[in-house]
């Protein structure tokens, strides 16, 4: 038995509590821009309710077990305005992946000999970073040798990255009509979870490889341990911007979904400093880190760096079974 909320039906268990907060999420979709979410891969409504989470209603598909927001924005294109890439939030800003430009490099080089090594491509080869951001990566893979190039849906953060000296695509991967079979890796580096239909993006992926091609890309791991103990507090839940959760086992149906072949995935980590990690503590205890992420500001600690798994995973992803990962 199971109960309806207009769009959306969840089990019977819990269905006061449930029935409450799903039709909030309604209510809050039709007075701000906002649509009901349904799952990428079932296509469905059903929903069990997980966590409320600043705002937003976190569900679970009863089907296929994936995760998501409830609601996700009418123009998910409108959310990645300028004040998204300045501001000093601790839960999605992007203030601080500036300041610390210089460490991420240290993850994006990590990231391109793994390319290099698991799939023996490298110089000269091109490389397509969907959802570039301010270009960072693109511009890294350049340097390397790579014949690299981003899409990004911010106008505002294309237009910096071009600034910059990146090769951009501004728009919808999906619209864009880039030229078949014209990369040979591609890579999705904290997107997927942001993409209204993550499906249609991989199927236009694997348009876009090469024969042999691969997509290396890296999400948040509801499946993971850090999600399982912190629950509606874990730092990746962020409702109205991240719309899909996935865990390895949807991850790979999604991929499967679009015609793409799984390699297999890992845990993934990344470099970080101690004024980041403070930073994004702020969202728990905003007095105490905040002051100490200015004391560490203050005293330079930021080039410090460290790996530190992040509550994130890496999968890799071949248009063909000609060469699995190394």
């Amino acid at each position: 038995m199971s109960v309806s909320v207009r769009d959306i039906a969840i089990p019977a268990p819990a269905v006061d509590a449930a029935v409450v907060a799903l039709r909030s999420a309604r209510s809050r979709a039709a007075a701000g821009g906002l649509v009901i979410n349904v799952c990428a891969l079932c296509g469905t409504t059903d929903a069990t309710m997980l966590f409320h989470v600043d705002r937003g209603v976190i569900v679970q598909c009863p089907r296929c077990e994936l995760v998501r927001d409830a609601t996700r924005p009418s123009s998910p294109g409108a959310f990645y305005d300028q004040e998204y890439y300045s501001s000093d939030d601790p839960k999605g800003g992007y203030a601080n992946y500036v300041l610390d430009a210089d460490i991420n490099k240290r993850t994006f080089r990590d990231r391109l000999r793994k390319i290099e090594r698991g799939y023996g491509y490298g110089r000269y080869a091109r490389l397509l970073d969907v959802g570039c951001a301010l270009g960072d990566f693109v511009l890294e893979a350049k340097q390397d040798g790579w014949d690299a190039e981003g899409v990004e849906i911010s106008p505002a953060a294309a237009a910096q990255a071009r600034s910059r000296g990146a090769r951009v695509h501004c728009g919808v991967l999906q619209d864009l009509g880039l030229p078949a079979q014209s990369y040979d890796a591609i890579t999705l580096y904290d997107v997927i979870e942001h993409l209204p239909d993550p499906v249609a993006a991989l199927r236009e992926i694997r348009r876009l490889l090469t024969p042999e091609g691969v997509l290396h890309l890296v999400t948040p791991n509801v499946g993971g341990l850090q999600a399982k103990v912190l629950g509606r507090y874990w730092y990746h839940y962020k409702p109205g911007e991240h719309l899909f959760y996935f865990s390895p086992k949807t991850l790979r149906a999604a991929v499967q979904r679009a015609l793409l072949r799984w390699d297999g995935w890992s845990m993934s980590a990344s470099y970080v400093t101690v004024s980041y990690v403070l930073n994004r503590l702020r969202y728990y205890a905003p007095g105490p880190f905040g002051s100490l992420e200015g004391i560490g500001r203050t005293l330079r600690l930021g080039p410090f760096a460290f790996r530190l798994p992040v509550g994130e995973m890496e999968a890799w992803v071949t248009r063909s079974d000609l060469r699995p990962r190394a």
